[in-house]
């Protein structure tokens, strides 16, 4: 396969077609979207050329019931890099958080259970998709437009050990753990990204 065309290269993207096949591989070559040519693919929200997706872990995974989580109930994934020695190893690192699709930046708080978090309003499905990015130290503000792979900020400091909390919405988020219409991200990012890393990230809990 070659590149359709030279505007479809970017420094760190490439966008590759068949007959009625369209692949968009990110910056670690390991996300694909199966969205129409102009529509810009999604993006893991860690990772990167040093740390790809294959050295990260869900270490809780989405749970509102307590069964999955050993009796913790939980929304969304709590997304950690699988690096020794484990607590604060991202923010030690200077590692980022990234938007995982095109979107407009709805919501800042600096101040959510002690940390700050970020709410993205993506598209999925022809809906809008409020997705939470907590415990992130924002580099963005209110009603910024955000691409796929775009830096959000870093990681912030958590009593119990630095990570991503990672998790998704059709309603629009404030300030509440539980909202209405809470959705498991699993799938979700298994619908645009390579499903087989996103299970292996799961797995790796």
């Amino acid at each position: 396969m070659t590149p359709t065309t030279p505007q479809d290269i970017h420094p760190q993207s490439l966008t590759i077609s068949t007959a009625n096949t369209w692949a968009h591989y990110t910056r670690t070559d390991c996300g694909y979207s199966d969205q129409s040519p102009h529509m810009l693919p999604w993006a893991f929200p860690v990772s990167d050329d040093e740390y790809p997706i294959d050295q990260w872990y869900c270490a809780s995974v989405h749970d509102p019931t307590g069964r999955l989580n050993a009796g913790y109930k939980h929304t969304g994934l709590d997304i950690n890099l699988s690096l020794p020695p484990r607590g604060d190893i991202e923010r030690r690192l200077g590692l980022s958080i990234y938007a995982i699709a095109e979107g407009t930046v709805h919501f800042v708080s600096f101040n959510w259970y002690g940390v700050p978090m970020i709410v993205l309003r993506h598209q999925h499905q022809g809906r809008s998709l409020f997705v939470r990015y907590a415990h992130i130290t924002p580099i963005v503000t209110p009603g910024s437009i955000v691409s796929p792979g775009d830096k959000l900020g870093g990681f912030a400091n958590w009593r119990g050990g630095d990570h991503l909390h990672f998790d998704m919405s059709y309603n629009a988020y404030t300030t509440e753990w539980f909202t209405p219409l809470m959705l498991d991200p699993a799938p979700i990012l298994k619908a645009h990204l390579n499903p087989s890393l996103v299970d292996m990230m799961l797995r790796r809990g």
